[in-house]
């Protein structure tokens, strides 16, 4: 069995910066900042949420099961549940920046059929 993917950007996508603020067995906390256009591919996670916090600018949740668009302004936040797949897209004109509050134990599992069908911001 491979090990866990635990460090996703740096293998799985390139977004302008990620910065790890405080990780613990059984939790993280990860601040991401993302240009225009940029993408957290389709993936999920077996054992843990995702609960993201804008902190400035805006950026979409896509989500299927079923097929949802969430869109967040600074100070909203929206919870994907363990197993979930989602993809987290920059579809405005300015940065954003968001944080990312992992309970569980992480684990990133691309799904590029997901990316490949959907293709980016196709909700």
């Amino acid at each position: 069995m491979d090990a866990p993917n635990d460090r996703p950007w740096q293998r799985d996508y390139t977004i302008k910066q990620t910065l790890v603020l405080a990780e613990i067995p059984g939790l993280r906390i990860i601040d991401q900042t993302l240009s225009p256009g940029e993408r957290v591919p389709w993936h999920l996670h077996p054992d843990s949420d995702d609960l993201f916090i804008c902190l400035r600018g805006t950026f979409e949740i896509h989500e299927i099961n079923p097929d949802k668009k969430t869109v967040l302004k600074a100070l909203e936040r929206h919870l994907v549940p363990k197993r979930e797949p989602h993809m987290v897209l920059n579809a405005s004109n300015d940065e954003c920046q968001l944080l990312t509050v992992q309970p569980g134990n992480y684990d990133f599992r691309r799904l590029p059929k997901l990316d490949e069908k959907k293709g980016p911001g196709s909700n």
